[in-house]
């Protein structure tokens, strides 16, 4: 017994001459300067900004943007849609109620053929940028057909519409042929 008193009172020592030699630590605060580190804490995204127009055709634009605030971030896009998202990247779609900028540079409609096409330039040149549909030739008039071999040029919204509205009741029917008994 007189070994475990010993070695009680020994460890009992020890502990205390290891605490009176340890140096007391203290904590220093950490000061942040907000205005120094702010810019650094953003959130930076890559931004794909997509353009689909009536004709087809889709414009895109690129670029990097900071987040400031999640609130303002979506206000900014809410006439957008979300098409894709990715770890550092967003894909924003606008639907614009309009032909492109290009169309009404460039575009003419004319004859590819038997087909309503649209061209980059006047017709005879032959850039033939997209098919609309299948015409029956013979159904238009000479006026008609002569329009379309100069080319009529695209130069708004309302010129595109008619036209592909006038010749749409140009198609071509199609004969259907019922079962006899």
């Amino acid at each position: 017994m007189k070994y475990l008193i010993a070695l009680n009172i020994l460890l009992m020592l020890g502990i205390y001459f290891y605490t009176q030699q340890a140096e007391p630590v203290e904590e220093e605060a950490v000061v942040v300067n907000k205005a120094e580190n702010y810019p650094d804490d953003l959130a930076q995204i890559e931004i794909v900004l997509q353009k689909q127009y009536l004709d087809g055709r889709r414009d895109t634009e690129t670029y990097t943007e900071t987040i400031t605030a999640m609130e303002d971030f979506w206000y900014a896009y809410e006439n957008y849609q979300l098409i894709d998202q990715k770890v550092g990247q967003m894909v924003f779609r606008e639907y614009v109620n309009d032909i492109s900028p290009y169309l009404k540079e460039v575009g003419y409609f004319g004859l590819a053929g038997k087909q309503l096409a649209i061209f980059e330039g006047e017709p005879q040149y032959n850039q033939n940028i997209q098919t609309v549909y299948e015409l029956d030739i013979e159904r238009l008039s000479e006026v008609e057909q002569e329009q379309l071999k100069k080319g009529i040029k695209i130069d708004s919204k309302q010129t595109y519409e008619e036209v592909i509205d006038v010749f749409r009741h140009q198609v071509p029917s199609e004969e259907v042929h019922g079962e006899s008994d």
